[in-house]
């Protein structure tokens, strides 16, 4: 599943694409895909594109007329820009036909990717409750430690958890936890105050990083222009078999997920 460097990188090359643009028409080829808010009048096309941001893994864009549209990209979702005139591509679920003969294609193996069409003033309806922004000023050890007071929950399980920080997934929070020098299996609530400041520190420098070399291509992951990207050659030891510095790598479930790490690194 795309995490937050990689939706960050894709609202960029997004961006880019749309900038000085509308949208004409959206199209679906996949029932449950595209969702629209009952309040949105009938026709919503033509949409002059306003703006875009990023709120946890969601892809929010802004256009004229009250009208925002919601992307989730779930497991395998991706957006690519195409300006060819080719009909649906494989495994693709919805279109978005631009101005100048463009299109944004919504290519989705599993299905389980969502857009959601709505009014910009109904947005906060249709999205989950997310916890603070990894990347926002106000994220650092107080409010690490206020989260997790008294937490009995591995620091690996809380991290992920969206309502606690919006954007991390299972690949960054292995490299933010190696880094950290924190063992994935120690109760939140119990990580000092001393640890909670490099926690914060190096989950900023981690994420940072990864938007740098444009997200994590390990499986799905495409940017807009159908490239991967290269944070996987950096990675420290999520599906590594030793540490940069060579210690073995251990390999653990938590919460149905992969967790690695070394245990000579992170006691």
């Amino acid at each position: 599943m795309p995490e937050l460097p990689e939706v960050q990188t894709i609202i960029d090359g997004v961006t880019t694409e749309l900038m000085g643009k509308e949208i004409r028409s959206l199209d679906c080829f996949h029932p449950g895909t595209v969702i629209r808010d009952p309040e949105l009048p009938e026709e919503v096309f033509p949409a002059e594109f306003i703006s875009s941001r990023r709120r946890g893994k969601y892809i929010i864009l802004n256009f004229s007329g009250d009208l925002s549209v919601i992307v989730h990209l779930r497991m395998t979702g991706k957006l690519v820009a195409d300006s060819s005139q080719e009909g649906p591509v494989n495994h693709e679920r919805a279109c978005f036909m631009l101005s100048g003969s463009s299109k944004l294609r919504f290519i989705d193996i599993r299905t389980f990717g969502k857009i959601i069409l709505c009014k910009t003033k109904n947005l906060g309806k249709f999205m989950p409750d997310l916890g603070m922004e990894p990347l926002a000023d106000e994220f650092d050890a107080r409010y690490l430690e206020k989260i997790l007071k008294n937490r009995k929950a591995p620091i690996k399980t809380l991290m992920l958890d969206q309502k606690l920080i919006a954007g991390l997934g299972n690949i960054y929070v292995n490299e933010i936890l190696y880094r950290s020098k924190l063992n994935p299996t120690v109760p939140g609530g119990e990580i000092p105050l001393s640890k909670l400041k490099i926690l914060a520190k190096e989950t900023k420098e981690v994420l940072r990083e990864a938007i740098s070399k444009n997200g994590t291509s390990i499986s799905d992951f495409r940017n807009v222009d159908n490239k991967t990207g290269e944070f996987q050659k950096f990675l420290r030891v999520y599906q590594k078999e030793t540490c940069p510095k060579g210690h073995p790598v251990s390999r653990i479930k938590q919460a149905q997920r992969s967790t690695y790490f070394c245990p000579v690194c992170q006691k």
